[in-house]
């Protein structure tokens, strides 16, 4: 089974071909094959198989073993592309889990390299998405080795922000997966900024109130107790200089 003509027109208006003449690969989309995965259903192990994959329709869930969320895929989102040059191989697998009906495809390692090869522009347009992903990898971890869950979250909001707030379209349950805190703690966290005036919580819109306020928090909280003995110390002591 071939994609259908919306599925191949989504996927060659994908980033991975971001500034090429997408003519030039309708023989490559011809070639793909969709995969259907139902609502809560985990995506078929791949582990070894080094395949680039792409969904096309419903969102798809990045967990951990433990089923902590990492991040959450929607139509015209790569996945898997951080494994299929690395020799590394986790502990623990990685899961993906299906949040509605979901339809991905999958390029495999071989193919994926002979298209770089034949064109520099989606090889630089596969480093931009391994990047941005990477980068994004790296604020997820500031979420979870935050000092408190309350700084944690604020990074959150920070970070996902649209118009003056964040949509929650899983609810506070969801929020709190993606944070890997329980909602009694998130609940909390909740009050707490809004007792500080800087969020406001309706249903399932998190509006920021004092952006400027909110990510003075977030640094008052994070800083590492040896800067903070260190700058009370200098306050000290300059005290001491002037009496």
């Amino acid at each position: 089974m071939a994609l259908n003509t919306k599925q191949e027109r989504m996927f060659l208006e994908s980033d991975l071909f971001s500034g090429c003449d997408t003519r030039k690969f309708r023989t490559l989309a011809q070639t793909l094959s969709p995969v259907s995965i139902l609502k809560g259903q985990l995506l078929p192990s791949l582990h070894g198989a080094a395949a680039l994959g792409f969904v096309m329709d419903g969102t798809l869930d990045f967990c951990g073993y433990n089923g902590v969320l990492f991040c959450t895929m929607e139509p015209g989102d790569f996945f898997e592309f951080h494994p299929v040059f690395s020799e590394i191989h986790p502990v623990l697998p990685y899961r993906f889990r299906a949040r509605s009906n979901c339809m991905v495809t999958f390029i495999n390692k071989h193919t994926l390299i002979a298209l770089m090869q034949d064109n520099p522009t989606v090889a630089q347009n596969y480093m931009t998405i391994l990047s941005d992903w990477l980068q994004n990898t790296i604020c997820r971890l500031y979420h979870f080795t935050a000092s408190t869950p309350g700084v944690a979250l604020g990074m959150y909001l920070l970070r996902n922000e649209k118009h003056g707030g964040v949509r929650l379209t899983d609810g506070l349950a969801g929020l709190a997966r993606r944070l890997n805190i329980s909602r009694a703690t998130l609940y909390r966290c909740l009050a707490e900024l809004e007792a500080r005036n800087l969020i406001e919580h309706q249903e399932k819109t998190i509006y920021i109130r004092k952006k400027e306020e909110l990510e003075q928090y977030i640094w008052d909280y994070s800083v590492p107790e040896e800067e903070t003995f260190a700058a009370s110390a200098q306050k000290k002591e300059k005290e001491k200089r002037r009496s």
